[in-house]
């Protein structure tokens, strides 16, 4: 029997999705070393709906130093990129997204792709994938 509070996390996840979401097609793919990653004919492809999130990230690199050598470090800018689905869509999917599955965005321009690098479910049963940009061959 689903709680109050889990009707409330509903309607509040159907409404961030609506002001914030976007469409996405999860094409999974099998992993092989060595090769490059090839559609997994046992799962479809599916469009989901979810929020993506993109965001500026820096990091620090620290090498070896002694007294005021090298006092400075140098930075690294990076992008921090994000899917969430919400836990009625992940029910609907029919498979769990797995590590190298491809995100598609088509409503954005150029229609970018991302590897899941991670897959980070939640308590409630959202999940969200860690991606990384990926250049796919026309």
């Amino acid at each position: 029997m689903a709680s109050p509070f889990d009707a409330l996390d509903a309607v509040a996840s159907t409404a961030a999705i609506s002001v914030f979401g976007e469409v996405a097609v999860l094409q999974p793919r099998r992993q092989s070393q060595y090769v490059e990653a090839a559609t997994d004919a046992d799962r479809l492809s599916v469009s989901v709906r979810g929020i993506f999130s993109g965001t500026a990230a820096t990091s620090d690199l620290r090498g070896q130093a002694r007294g005021g050598e090298f006092a400075g470090a140098s930075r690294v800018l990076s992008e921090q990129s994000a899917f969430w689905i919400a836990a009625e869509q992940v029910a609907e999917l029919g498979f769990r997204p797995a590590k190298g599955d491809l995100v598609r965005l088509p409503e954005r321009p150029g229609t970018p792709s991302f590897a899941i690098a991670a897959v980070h479910p939640t308590a409630m049963g959202d999940l969200n994938l860690l991606l990384v940009r990926e250049d796919v061959a026309e």
